[in-house]
């Protein structure tokens, strides 16, 4: 293993800062154990996509677990109680996001690294033309 990818740190802190930017306390830990999750572990980027999907999923369970509402007090004042599933989905944006990126990065990697058997180098190489026909009996 050749350690962590150049400026890995950066970019970890500019994830906490980020989320703790948009998601204030809450954010802040969410970011923290991303980050350190990503120090410890390197998660792939099919891995990240994975916890995603997870924490999707849990979701709509947080807000079961709270109890459905009555006809009475349906509206989209529901979701603004919740701050389990509203937390729950935004680590889970924030995982899929970071899981996207990576896929993306790793493709545009492999993309610029050369192949095993081309040179490291490229070399400009000229051939002459063939003559054309007609000027062979000159």
């Amino acid at each position: 293993m050749s350690g962590p990818p150049r400026g890995a740190w950066a970019g970890r802190t500019l994830l906490v800062a980020l989320l703790w930017m948009l998601g204030g306390r809450v954010g802040l830990l969410v970011g923290v154990a991303i980050a350190g999750y990503d120090a410890v572990r390197s998660p792939r980027p099919r891995e990240l996509l994975w916890g995603s999907l997870a924490l999707f999923t849990l979701t709509p369970l947080a807000v079961l677990a709270r109890g459905l509402p009555t006809r009475a007090t349906l509206g989209p004042e529901i979701a603004l109680g919740n701050r389990a599933a509203h937390y729950l989905a935004g680590a889970a944006l924030a995982l899929l996001v970071l899981g996207v990126l990576r896929e993306v990065l790793d493709g545009v990697r492999t993309e610029r690294q050369p192949a095993a058997d081309e040179p490291a180098a490229r070399t400009l190489v000229l051939r002459h033309p063939d003559q054309p026909a007609g000027d062979a009996d000159r």
